[in-house]
């Protein structure tokens, strides 16, 4: 699959994979099981509830796969001194393996017009992921938004020092490809554009829409499943800039 004049083969399409493991009834066993397909599938990264990340990074150890910390899951509506010490237990956790942190914005913060609030939320949360030397992706949660608060909310990320922008957690709403571009567009250059939370209803076609339309990294529990869907039926595919 070849798009914009990039070849996507099975090791690009993994570099693009956050392999999400967030259902809440996840059983050790299982965890397990999860961490042995990010190993054969070589993702970027496997992205558990906050009680496994330590266990996560364990099982990963020696593979260079992140662990991700995802905090203030699945609401972002924690006050912002205790995102930060999720965060921070988790990272201490981590003892300098790969990891990075995925967290939940204050969506109320944006929605209401309070900027201040929301920007000191998430610039406490990236320098608590920087100290560590770790990658910071704000989950937005673009269903909720409006266009205009999508983008003012990542401007504001993005002054705030955040690495990526993210569409979603997967529990309040799916995500728009359509919000991809808007996200590119005001988040600036140097900071990625996640597209998560998207579910598993055609979800190789949205990954393949997604990447086209410039998302840099994917977050989703199908992670397999969409990798052998695009080398099954898209390998052929090309899509050229218009």
């Amino acid at each position: 699959m070849i798009i914009h004049g990039v070849t996507y083969d099975r090791a690009r399409l993994a570099s693009l994979m956050d392999f999400a493991v967030l259902d809440p009834g996840t059983s050790e066993q299982e965890l397990r099981a999860h961490a042995e397909t990010a190993i054969r599938y070589h993702f970027r990264g496997m992205h558990p509830n906050l009680i496994w990340v330590e266990r996560t990074a364990d099982f990963l150890e020696g593979t260079g796969i992140e662990t991700g910390i995802v905090a203030a899951f699945p609401f972002g509506t924690l006050p912002t001194a205790e995102k930060v010490r999720e965060v921070e237990t988790a990272c201490r956790a981590m003892r300098g393996r790969p990891a990075c942190v995925d967290f939940v914005t204050n969506v109320g913060a944006l929605r209401g017009g309070d900027y201040q609030t929301y920007a000191h939320d998430i610039s406490e949360v990236v320098k608590a992921g920087h100290a560590y030397g770790y990658v910071v992706k704000s989950i937005m949660e673009s269903a909720l938004l409006t266009d205009e608060e999508l983008a003012a909310g990542c401007r504001i990320a993005a002054e705030a020092g955040v690495d990526f922008v993210k569409t979603s957690s997967g529990r309040n709403g799916s995500p728009d490809v359509r919000s991809i571009a808007i996200m590119r567009e005001n988040a600036g250059e140097g900071v990625g554009v996640k597209f998560s939370g998207f579910g598993g209803y055609n979800a190789a076609p949205l990954a393949v829409m997604a990447i086209a339309a410039g998302a840099t990294r994917l977050g989703t529990r199908r992670a397999d499943a969409i990798i052998e869907e695009i080398e099954h039926c898209y390998q052929d595919l090309v899509i050229e800039k218009r």
